[in-house]
């Protein structure tokens, strides 16, 4: 699957939409409206615009890990057996069923995918590497950091 390349031309106002958002997403277009600097029928046609877009993908309640038991976050890399478009499509379209993985990165270098799992302990890491990480299509290596202390979670764009 091909991403769109070209992004849309963003206005002044556009960026602060984003910065706003990125900061609080529970805002209400009103609130919105005000800390921009635009009327809320203008903040909306904006911020409706970057959704459609999809300058903005989606907006999301950023839960803390150990209030839901999934206190142990696990990076695992990934080496596949053959470097084909094939056996990484497969691998990909795979690996986004897991609900575990929170993220999935393509990489430069020795190790070919970049996991971030998070699941409640490390035996049931164990569990989730023994009947899903080793049957994922093409894995030959996996190489696993468990994460000892997050320093950076944030997950904003510098704007």
């Amino acid at each position: 699957m091909e991403r769109e390349t070209r992004a849309p031309e963003l206005s002044a106002h556009d960026w602060k939409i984003l910065k706003t958002l990125q900061q609080d997403g529970r805002l209400s277009n009103s609130e919105l409206a005000k800390r921009v600097g635009l009327s809320p029928s203008a903040c909306w046609n904006h911020t409706r615009r970057l959704f459609e877009t999809k300058v903005i993908r989606c907006v999301r309640a950023l839960i803390d890990p150990k209030m839901v038991d999934r206190e142990t976050a696990v990076l695992v890399g990934i080496v596949l057996d053959r470097s084909t478009k094939a056996v990484f499509e497969e691998f990909a379209e795979a690996a986004r069923t897991l609900p575990q993985v929170l993220e999935c990165y393509l990489v430069a270098g020795e190790i070919d995918y970049f996991l971030k799992i998070r699941v409640r302990d490390i035996s049931a890491f164990n569990r989730f590497h023994s009947e899903k990480i080793l049957s994922l299509p093409g894995v030959r290596q996996v190489r696993t950091f468990f994460v000892l202390d997050e320093i950076k979670t944030d997950g904003e764009l510098p704007l």
